[in-house]
Order: structure tokens, then sequence, then C-alpha cells
């Protein structure tokens, strides 16, 4: 039976990382840990690499590529086509040394990949690129000391040879995160077989080393279903990642079992430490293994880690009698149609969702009821509340048009009237607070956006002279511009309390 303190238990296996990335960010969207991450840039580590990108909460400071399951070259190479396709060719890559050692056999599996042709780059010649050791140690010395997480998703070549040459760099690393085994488990990890000797000096290096290895019977299997939802998910990241897994090669590997969730655990449990388990490794101070995980959670966050970047702080709303919310712009008035995709790309499907039922609800597209369900979407992401559990007070009133907002603010947070658990109070001002477990948040609309909707509604009305069709449909044509250009992350103000105490100003 378990413990009756497993919950306590398994917060406190997880505290030392979520005080990082909680020192790291005042909320989610400030989020910016930073990374150097090492890689034999496999297609574990493209996966693995996609889902750091794609969280948004990471300064990724530099990427240096090893020896590993494709060669340096080859590697930086595949690092340069990813960072173009994500859009982010503004982060470094290094490449590492090559090591004496017959390259494996699963070589040309990883270095055949069908990389689509958002990922086209002119390949730099190699003298061109710059070496990963000497990279790795001026990143770590333009750092403050114990701030960099060292992501390591393949051999530890080129963390060992900076050691060996400035053991003082070991400072500025809070934490390697580790895709393997210690130097003692070594049989069970191949990125430590690789190369033992680096796993040797970076363990016995006093570092903080946690080694996210699982054992192969435990791993979570990457099989057609996980591929087929993967390409089903219409992101950036899954359209990439279902594009250079569509090989013959590998996509008989998906079929026979052979692909697993390998090195995207180190990134996983950069984001949910509460589903991992890790006890010390004996012999080396400092060092934790990993002895065991949770799998659905696991699961589900790798799907998360490769949706709407919009929608990672955002818990799921589950539909009741939809099988799915409509996305197809077939479907769609015609001039809704043309802005769907880029509604959900900026915004992600959370916020489509609430904006779309929303407008139903509303029975027109209008502004402020758009104030609302973006407002609400964002209180539940600061708050990490589920849906359906906050509790909602508005202060925009009765009197459109500011209390269209409420309308919005019931669909986005489930805080409806019927539930009792939303008032509205007379301010008249674009504002609500919002209530969770022991803390309070109130999020007002910023002056500069109300200024500038009050203008726009104004010019509406001396235009058309009343509120009549043309003066809905003029607001029709405002409300899907709205909708598009609003970010939700950037509109309001927002103040931080307790229920019963003076609310603090963030």
């Amino acid at each position: 039976m378990k413990s009756r303190n497993y919950p306590i238990k398994k917060f406190l296996r997880a505290l030392p990382l979520l005080l990082l990335l909680w020192a790291a960010a005042g909320h989610a969207h400030d989020v910016h840990i930073p990374v150097i991450i090492d890689t034999d840039a496999a297609a574990d580590d493209i996966r693995a690499v996609t889902m750091l990108i794609n969280s948004g909460m990471t300064d990724i400071r530099l990427i240096a590529v090893s020896d590993g399951a494709v060669s340096p070259k080859t590697g930086a190479d595949n690092m340069a086509r990813l960072l173009a396709a994500l859009g982010r060719s503004d982060i470094p890559v290094a490449m590492g040394r090559e090591l004496s050692l017959e390259p494996p056999l699963f070589r040309e599996t990883s270095e055949n990949l069908a990389w689509p042709e958002t990922a086209a780059v002119q390949a730099p010649a190699p003298a061109s690129l710059p070496e990963a050791a000497g990279s790795i140690a001026a990143a770590l010395a333009d750092a403050d000391e114990k701030s960099i997480i060292y992501l390591c998703l393949g051999p530890l070549t080129n963390l060992a040879d900076v050691l060996k040459k400035d053991p003082s760099l070991k400072s500025r690393i809070s934490r390697v995160v580790y895709a393997g085994a210690s130097p003692k488990r070594a049989i069970e990890s191949w990125n430590t077989s690789r190369d033992p000797s680096a796993a040797e000096t970076v363990f016995t290096a006093g570092l903080s080393v946690y080694a996210a290895n699982a054992a192969d019977e435990k791993r979570i299997v990457f099989d057609e279903k996980m591929y087929d939802t993967l390409c089903e998910k219409e992101t950036q990241a899954s359209r990439l990642l279902c594009a250079i897994h569509d090989t013959p090669d590998i996509r008989g590997k998906i079929a026979s079992g052979h692909m697993k969730v390998w090195d995207e655990m180190a990134v996983i449990y950069m984001n949910r430490p509460q589903n991992f388990r890790f006890l010390p490794e004996p012999g080396f101070s400092g060092a934790m293994r990993l002895v065991d995980f949770e799998a659905e959670p696991i699961k589900n966050a790798w799907f998360k880690l490769l949706g709407h970047p919009a929608d990672f702080h955002v818990e799921t709303r589950d539909s009741v009698v939809l099988a799915a919310f409509p996305t197809e712009p077939a479907m769609f008035k015609e001039d809704v149609a043309l802005h769907v995709a880029d509604i959900i790309a900026a915004h992600g499907y959370e916020e489509w969702k609430a904006c779309l039922l929303t407008n139903e609800l509303h029975r027109h597209l209008g502004i402020y009821s758009l104030v609302g369900a973006k407002m609400g979407i964002y209180a539940r992401e600061l708050l990490e509340a589920p849906f359906d559990a906050l509790e909602v007070v508005s202060y925009a009133g009765s009197k459109p048009p500011l209390s269209c907002v409420n309308d919005g603010l019931q669909v986005s947070t489930g805080a409806s009237l019927g539930r009792g658990a939303i008032r509205v109070e007379e301010d008249a001002r674009p504002a609500a607070l919002f209530i969770y477990r022991d803390r309070t948040l109130t999020l007002t609309l910023k002056p500069e956006y109300v200024n500038r909707i009050k203008t726009d509604i104004a010019a509406a009305i001396e235009r058309f002279g009343a509120v009549n069709p043309a003066y809905f449909d003029h607001v029709r044509e405002l409300s899907i511009r709205y909708w598009e250009e609003m970010d939700r992350t950037t509109l309001f103000d927002a103040a931080w309390g307790r229920p019963g105490d003076t609310v603090e100003k963030k």
C-alpha cells in the first residue's frame, strides 16, 4: 500500500528543480532558464531539442554536438536544419571532436532523416564551425555562478574536455541533466558506454548530475499509434518531427516496436520533475539516478511539449459532447476561415476553444467578449489552474459593451453563473479577480488597449450612425483583427494577492 505521504514525498523529490525553475520566473511566460545543450543529434535528440525549444521556457545559450549516434559534422548540420525549421537559427552550434572509435551500426539510420524544405540550410564547412569545448567554456565563463543547466543528450565527451582544461568552470553549472547512466552502470546506457572515461570525469567532478536513464524494459514505446497521434497534431513542431521520421528505415523500426522514448526523458524531467523518482548514486558525490517514473503523465507531457507553445502552461479543456473542436477552415464563415490557422498558431488550441465558444454564446463577434476569453485563459495559465477550478469576480458590470467581458470569462474558466462560481461587481472596468486555492490574481486590461477599443468603437458609431447591422458588420471585422492580434500575455496588468489580504502589485 502506498504511504499517505506519497504526494508530499513526490513533491519533495521534485522540489530542487522546481525551485530552480521558479527562481528564474515570475510566471509561466517569464521563464528563461539558461541551458547549454550537448547532443549527438540522433532522432530522439532531435525530438528532445524540439521539445525544449517549443516549450519556450529556456534561454538556449549553445548547442554542442558530440561524436555518438551521428558524426559531429552531420550532427551539426542536422542541428542547423532543425533550428532553421523552428525559426531559431540565432542559437549557435558548435562541433565536438571525433572519437577514435568505430561508428555505431545504427549511424546510417540516424544520419538519414527526411528533412522537410523548411529545414533547408546551406551546410557550413567543418572549418567554419566553432569547436565545442572552447564554445562551451566561453558560454560558461559568461554565465553567473550556478546558473546553467547542462543538458547532455549524448556522450559526455565535450563537458569532460572542458572540465579537464578548466575545472573551475563547473561552478557555473547548477545541474547536469544527463540522458545516460553513471560510469558504474555504463552497460545500461549507450551514451555512457560510447565514452565511459568522459562520464567518469564528469561524475567525479563534484557536480550535481541527474542521470535520467530508464531501464529499457520500462521505457515508453514510440509506436505507430504515438507516431500517428504526433502527425495529427498539426503544429510546427509535430509537422517537423512527423516528416523527419518518415523514412522506410525509421518507419520500420517504429512498426516493430524498436523505437522508444529515449533521450526525450531528460527534457520531460526538466518540465515535469514531479513525475520522476531519483535516488543518490553510490560512489559519486552529487549524482542521482532515475529509479522510477510515472509513464502516463510523461507520455502526456511528450505530446504537450510538441503542441502549440501557447498551450504549454494551460491545462486542457475536455469537451463534453464534441469529439473535437473544429479547426478546419471550411467549417467557418468565409471571413473567419481566412484567419483560423493563424489564430491557432499564434495563441494555441486552448484559447481557440474558449474564443470559439464565446463567440457562439455571445451571438456575435465582439471585442470585449474576446478580451474576457483571453483574460480567463491567461488567469488559468498564471495560476496553473484546471478548467472549472477558479472562482471569479468580474468588475465589468452589467452594461454593454464592457459587460461582454463576462461571457468570455465564463466560457474560458468554467466559472459560470449556473455553477455560482462567478459574480459581477458594478465597477464598469475591464478587470476581474481570480481565486484559486490560497492565491488571488487580478487582471486588468491595459489602458492603451482600453483607449484603442474606445476609439475604434466611437469611430464605428460615428461612421454608421447607430448600433445597426452595418455597425455590427464593422465590429465583426474589428473583432477578427483583435482576435488574431491580441496576445493575452501582453494585454493585462496583473496584481497578486491572497484571499483576505491586501493585493500585492506584480
